[in-house]
Formats: structure tokens, sequence, C-alpha cells
């Protein structure tokens, strides 16, 4: 069964949200892959601020997270891995000018929420699940020929909340603008191309990106690099807004640096990862998703933070 090959720059414009949600409906209608389907998911917004969602079958039905003890736990092929998902999961393929690599996008098999996907860069290099510059370059020129606000990427680290030791993104379609975009509109110069998004529960840093010319995830990837080598999980937020200096539409990517979650994920009412750092949370209990406040997500979020935020600044002004 052939799937749509497309290329960055070219047609991954106009077509690809249109290509995205038609694919998207069609896996999730007519084929068996998911464990769950997701439709009409109930939503609750929490001080006129945080987006709940009500998804308990993602508890209950998802695939048993691989257990994780380290940031950069090599590539296992014996476990579960993308090159294992079935053909029907893969909705298109990204190919580059010549063909020689390509970037596989599947349905996340248990969704957070309706159009929730993966992207395997170089899927079958079978890379660990570690950010590197290519696929960071990669999610950039995304977002960037892709012109559609509600368009977002995530990533969770080792660590993190990633439950599969093989490269992927999260990529997500999401009409809620989200906590995390209003406060990037505060965030404070570090040094550099860097910002700090500090007027939120958890702190992090955050990069504007005005082309995808240039590498620009030269930039961005030293500071990933510093994350890696002293061994601390991190998740990283992919979205557009408005400049905090100047006018025009940007591209923002948001890294906070974590508290590790080692070892195998806990399924409570929720957990902190991409989403939940967005200032977006996936639901697992009818109970919780009608009485959570504000003061209690934030206090949930606030446990994660990185306790040596303010030394990683310092050593983080070192690199520009």
């Amino acid at each position: 069964m052939s799937k749509p090959r497309i290329k960055i720059g070219r047609n991954i414009n106009l077509d690809f949200i249109q290509l995205y949600k038609s694919t998207w409906d069609k896996i999730h209608v007519e084929t068996d892959v998911f464990r769950y389907k997701v439709e009409n998911l109930r939503e609750r917004i929490v001080n006129e601020k945080y987006l709940l969602q009500l998804n308990p079958d993602r508890s209950m039905k998802r695939r048993i997270p691989e257990q994780i003890d380290n940031i950069c736990q090599p590539f296992d092929e014996n476990k579960f891995n993308f090159t294992k998902a079935s053909i029907e999961e893969t909705m298109f393929i990204i190919v580059n000018d010549d063909n020689d690599v390509e970037h596989v996008v599947l349905v996340n098999v248990s969704p957070i929420s309706r159009y929730h996907s993966l992207l395997c860069p170089s899927m079958y290099k079978c890379l660990p699940q570690i950010v590197t510059k290519d696929s960071l370059q990669l999610t950039i020129e995304i977002m960037f020929c892709v012109r559609d606000r509600n368009i977002r990427i995530g990533f969770n680290s080792l660590c993190g909340l990633a439950s599969v030791n093989h490269l992927h993104y999260h990529i997500f379609i999401e009409e809620n603008i989200l906590p995390v975009e209003t406060a990037l509109q505060k965030c404070k110069h570090l040094k550099g191309p860097v910002y700090i998004l500090d007027d939120y529960p958890v702190p992090g840093f955050c990069f504007e990106v005005t082309s995808q010319i240039n590498e620009p995830s030269e930039n961005i990837y030293k500071l990933i690099d510093v994350l890696l080598k002293k061994s601390i999980a991190h998740n990283i937020f992919i979205t557009r807004g408005q400049a905090v200096v100047g006018d025009g539409e940007i591209v923002r990517v948001v890294i906070w640096p974590r508290k590790s979650s080692s070892g195998a994920k806990h399924l409570a009412a929720f957990n902190i990862a991409v989403c939940e750092l967005s200032g977006w949370f996936p639901v697992y209990d009818i109970e919780c998703f009608e009485k959570l406040t504000a003061k209690e997500l934030e206090d949930e979020l606030r446990k994660w933070k990185y306790d040596r935020f303010e030394d990683l600044c310092e050593d983080v002004k070192q690199l520009y």
C-alpha cells in the first residue's frame, strides 16, 4: 500500500493540513489501528486559562510505557519501536530533495486528541529519543511551511515522560490558545537569541525563529546539548506567536528543563509532559476533570521545576 510522499518547502504548504486531516480521519474511521476513538472530547477551561480535556481511555487502553532510566538510553531493537507499526498507521512520508531520507508521519494510536500524530525523523535509522540538529531543523521547516495557527509540535525527552525510545515528535492540531502562548509575551531576554519564560509555574528557555533559513536549529541545539551532557530531562514545545520585540508572527521554540521522571510512567489523573507544561491537560479521571482548580494544576506543574534553573541560566549565557 503506497503512502503519499511530500517534500519540505514544495508541496508541504497549503495542502499539508488538508492532507493531514483527511488522512487522519480516514484511518480513524476505516481501520482498527486506534486503541480507542476520540470524538467530541469534553473540554473545560479553568480560570479562563488552562485547557482540560477528558480522555479516560488514554490511561486504560494505551500501550504500556517503556521503562526509561537514562536520558541517553541507547535504542533497543528488541523493544517496541515505530518500525514495528503497521502500514495502516502511516499517514504520509516527508522526504528530502534526494529522496534518500524518509521522515514518517504516523497516527498516534493512543491519541490525546483528534489529529494527534507522530513525526518520526529518519525513522529507519532507528535513532534513540534524543533530539538531533537535523530533526529540530525539520520541525522548524514544517512550522514555516505549514501556515496554520493551530499546529503545534512537541517533544518529550527520555526521563521527561517519553514512552518510546525511538526518535519522535508529537504533532497536534488544537484551536484553543494555550496559556504558555500568552505567557511568552512576557519573556525576558537572557543573552544572544535566548529568552527566559519566568512568569510561569515552570520556567523555561525560549527562542524566537523568524526564518527556517540559516539553520536556526544550530543555536537552539547548543542549549539542548548542554541539557544532554548534564543529563537534564526536558520537554520542547514549538508554536507560533507574536514577537516579544517588534511586530510580526514568528515561530517560538520553548525548552523546559525539568526533574526526571526516571522509571515507568505512573498514570494518575494526568502526567506532566509537554502538553501539560503548555497549559493543556488531558485528564483521565472524570471527578478530577470536573473539580481541578488552577492552583492545583499550578502546584503540580511546579513540582517538576528543575531545581537549579538559575545556575543553568549562567551556563547558558556562556554559550552565546
